[in-house]
């Protein structure tokens, strides 16, 4: 039969067993912790990511666009003068630079009845007609993407 000491020495290396089984559960428990952790911040990671991504690219349509408007600013006063052209083999040119533009998303301003500040400028006023009405259009104004890139020139009614 075993000795008293026997059983000492086993219950002692119980007790240790069991203390570093402890030790051990609780440090797997921090390694899981931390495991998900990192997965928490990994997704958040490629949120961020994706959402910059995203960012990045309406960003570089609008550069792209940016750079159409300049270009196309600096077109439009040669269309101002095309629009006074009387000969064929001009108009011909016109409406094929107006063809380009319009496939690059520029339209003229076409309401021309009410005075939209945020599509006309007034440039002067004259008797007749109802106040705040546009009487005549001195230079046309351009829509770029929704946007006035250029507004109207107008000379607005002053009313009788």
């Amino acid at each position: 039969m075993p000795s008293v000491s026997y059983y000492r020495s086993l219950k002692q290396s119980i007790a240790e067993c069991s203390e570093k089984l402890k030790l051990l559960q609780e440090s797997v428990g921090q390694k899981e912790k931390t495991i998900q952790e990192l997965r928490e911040q990994n997704l958040r990671f490629s949120a961020d990511l994706e959402n910059f991504q995203k960012r990045i690219g309406e960003e570089s349509l609008k550069l792209v666009g940016y750079a159409s408007e300049r270009i196309i600013k600096e077109l439009l006063p040669v269309l101002d003068g095309l629009d006074n052209a009387r000969d064929e083999g001009t108009l011909a040119i016109k409406k094929q630079i107006d063809v380009i533009l319009q496939k690059e998303g520029l339209s003229a301003i076409e309401d021309n009845t009410k005075f939209d500040p945020n599509r006309h400028e007034a440039i002067g006023i004259e008797d007749g007609g109802e106040p705040n009405t546009i009487k005549k259009v001195v230079r046309k104004g351009y829509v770029l993407g929704g946007r006035v890139i250029r507004p109207e020139l107008v000379i607005l009614n002053k009313g009788e």
